[in-house]
């Protein structure tokens, strides 16, 4: 399944990936794999989030932050993570949006996707359904979700 026309193309837009858990601690377990696949902060101001009872703005701290998130004491956030691989390729910079039982990933099309790279990605969001996560692509039509499902349910070895 060749999923490169829905990632070769810079648009503009930034398409979606969503990652929903059936509760929140396999949320926080998804979180914190990203970063043991080696995510980084590349956020352009390092990422805040909102902390609900005192209303102060807070840099981003890593996986602590989604904790919060999940506790109540913030509101959901958005940070750009590099450097995550889900296989040994490393994927383009993701976007992500931390939730309560939610990770939704957003990327910027172009280049930067390839075979590898698309691959990768398929590989790390396999990962994050074994951790209880279940993977949709709202942005990416009928025909996109078809063939989205498709390769992700196909072989990692797969060609992309």
């Amino acid at each position: 399944m060749n999923l490169s026309r829905y990632f070769e193309t810079d648009d503009g837009s930034l398409p979606e990936i969503e990652v929903t858990f059936s509760n929140s601690s396999q949320m926080l377990l998804a979180f914190q794999h990203l970063h043991d696949r080696g995510a980084q902060n590349v956020t352009a101001d390092g990422g805040h989030l909102w902390l609900t009872e005192s209303q102060a703005d807070v840099p981003f701290s890593g996986p602590e932050s989604a904790a919060l998130v999940v506790s109540g004491a913030a509101e959901a956030f958005h940070v750009v993570l590099g450097g995550i691989a889900g296989s040994d390729q490393k994927i383009p910079n993701l976007g992500v949006f931390v939730f309560t039982d939610t990770l939704a990933f957003d990327y910027r099309m172009g280049s930067d996707w390839g075979t590898q790279e698309i691959q990768s990605l398929l590989a790390l969001l396999r990962q994050l359904c074994e951790l209880g996560g279940v993977v949709s692509v709202p942005w990416w039509g009928d025909v996109g979700k078809r063939d989205f499902l498709e390769a992700l349910s196909m072989n990692a070895n797969a060609p992309g």
